[in-house]
């Protein structure tokens, strides 16, 4: 029996070493390996159509996003509770107009706040090409401007000199920007008189108002009689004669009652 063990053991000897041998001979090497290998490249995940577009950067391309990054450009950054809720109004009126982008009120909020690395002419050129064939909506877009900075009390000379340049950018005629520049600034130079009990009248407010009272319901009268730009039926309803007459009476009562 251990006659047959010992021959036993001598074969797998012999077998494991005429392996070892062949396997010297021809070696598999790791280059061989490659050679027959397809390599699986990493994924590129730029590259995915799948992979959502960041919602900001999404909403600065849209017509309502190159708006509001010209807004930010050419309005001024002095606070005022008048130029503050039109903007906020504006905002509100886009956002209902916007679909599939979530907290778009938010969202257009931080384009307005965001420093767009394009000029104000591209800018300007962006919003001329997605409103091609558009005249009064390019028209009434400058006209809002217009309402944002005289919502300030007089113009600025810079904001003045980014709006002439906006209107010149989206290739308004100058009779048409002209009508519209005439018609805020006969507005604005309109002298106001008006006693307290019309400011009160005007506010809604009695003798024994707060501070917290008189902003909440100034704010209240400014929204009632603002002019939505987006809403097609005042394409051709100006604003500085209609919305803006009773902005600047809304702000008249509102500085008389706050003094």
């Amino acid at each position: 029996m251990e006659i047959v063990l010992l021959i036993l053991a001598g074969v797998v000897v012999y077998y494991l070493y005429i392996t070892l041998q062949e396997y010297l001979k021809n070696p598999i090497s790791s280059g061989t390996r490659d050679t027959n290998t397809h390599s699986t490249p990493e994924y590129d995940l730029s590259q995915d159509p799948y992979i959502l577009a960041d919602p900001l950067e999404k909403i600065k391309k849209t017509e309502f996003g190159i708006m509001v990054s010209i807004m930010a450009k050419v309005v001024s950054k002095n606070k005022s509770l008048m130029k503050e809720v039109l903007i906020d109004e504006m905002f509100e009126n886009m956002k209902n107009k916007i679909n599939g982008i979530e907290n778009a009120k938010e969202k257009l909020r931080e384009v307005f706040g965001d420093k767009d690395s394009r000029t104000l002419e591209q800018l300007c050129k962006d919003f001329l090409q997605v409103t091609y064939g558009e005249y009064k909506k390019r028209l009434k877009f400058v006209e809002f401007l217009l309402s944002i900075a005289y919502a300030e009390g007089e113009l600025d000379v810079q904001e003045k000199e980014n709006i002439i340049d906006v209107a010149a950018f989206l290739e308004l005629d100058n009779e048409g920007f002209n009508k519209i520049y005439d018609d805020f600034e006969i507005e604005f130079q309109t002298s106001i008189e008006m006693e307290r009990t019309k400011a009160l009248e005007i506010l809604g407010l009695q003798e024994d108002f707060t501070q917290e009272m008189l902003d909440k319901n100034f704010e209240e009268a400014i929204r009632n009689s603002n002019q939505n730009i987006l809403d097609p039926k005042y394409l051709n309803k100006s604003f500085a004669s209609m919305a803006y007459r009773r902005l600047h009476q809304i702000q008249f009562a509102y500085d008389k009652l706050h003094s």
